[in-house]
Formats: structure tokens, C-alpha cells, sequence
């Protein structure tokens, strides 16, 4: 199977190209921030705070959350986290970072995907350790967002010399 990126770079396209990209980027980032800041608002970002949101908690005299809205969220979820995370993937896979790098990003970014899908529920219905497993995932997205972000970014703008220019980059 042929890889679909060994033709196209970002470094080669466009400044229009260029710009729609940079555009995604930034309002998936603006998306990211709001999600932080929603979550901080709901649960304070902390293991109690988590654990009490789908546990629920008599100091705050919140309800446990029920089966159908942990499978609402759920359901949300599983059909826009592993979009997102595709198509932030495929950009990443345009530039000329190592394949180690982009094999890293994709299975951190995947795998804290998995994780946050699933914490939720382990965390209602097991124990409130599974918190835990929570925030790797969500650290696991968010590390592999800011490199799929700023990776792209950075080739698209500031080495701004494209590859099939007929001109070597220079490797100092």
C-alpha cells in the first residue's frame, strides 16, 4: 500500500494552502482551550473534582451520572474525538517529520482517545482510581496536539523554503 503523503508536503504548497491549514490549526486549538477551560469549570481539573463529576458527591450535592448520559456523552464522543484526531494526524503526515515522530504523535494522540472514551465509565462503575487513567489520556491528546499543531506550523511558515523548490534545505 502506497503512503499518500510521498508527493504532497505542506512546504510545497501554496499560500492559500498554506492558510486554510493554519486556519484548521488554530481553531482546533481554540477548541482544545475551551474544552481545558470547560473542564476546569466542571471539575477543577483535579482527581476529586473528576472523580465526583461522574461519581457524584454529597459536599456539592451532585448526582451520580446516569447510564444514558455517560452513553450520551459517549456517543458524542466516539464520533468526533476520532475525527478530529484523523484529520489533525493526516496534517501531521504532510510534513517531513520523521516517521518515528508522526508514528509517536498518532499512537499517543489514538491512545489517549481510547482512554478518555473509556475512563468515564471506569471511573463510575469500577473506582475513582480510573481518574487517573483520565488525565494520561487527556495529556496524551494534548501533547500530541500541540506537536501535530506546532510541527505543521513550523514547516508551513518558518522554514517557508519548499522542498521540491529545487533547492536542498540546509541541514545547519
Amino acid at each position: 500500500m502506497r503512503n499518500f503523503n510521498q508527493k504532497f508536503k505542506l512546504r510545497d504548497s501554496d499560500r492559500h494552502i498554506r492558510l486554510l491549514y493554519t486556519l484548521f490549526l488554530l481553531l482546533m486549538l481554540a477548541g482544545f482551550a475551551f474544552s481545558f477551560f470547560w473542564a476546569h469549570s466542571m471539575t477543577s481539573l483535579s482527581p476529586q473534582g473528576i472523580a465526583d463529576h461522574y461519581r457524584g458527591s454529597d459536599a456539592t450535592f451532585g448526582e451520580p451520572m446516569s447510564f444514558r448520559e455517560l452513553a450520551e456523552i459517549t456517543h458524542f464522543h466516539l464520533f468526533t474525538m476520532p475525527v478530529v484526531f484523523m484529520i489533525l494526524i493526516h496534517v501531521m503526515y504532510l510534513t517531513s517529520a520523521s516517521h518515528a515522530l508522526k508514528s509517536a504523535v498518532t499512537w499517543a494522540g489514538l491512545g489517549g482517545v481510547i482512554l478518555d472514551l473509556v475512563s468515564p465509565w471506569l471511573i463510575s462503575y469500577v473506582s475513582p482510581i480510573f481518574v487517573a487513567t483520565m488525565l494520561t489520556g487527556d495529556t496524551l491528546m494534548t501533547v500530541s496536539f500541540l506537536v501535530m499543531m506546532t510541527v505543521p506550523l513550523y514547516e508551513m511558515w518558518v522554514l517557508g523554503q519548499p522542498l521540491m523548490g529545487g533547492k536542498q534545505p540546509s541541514n545547519s
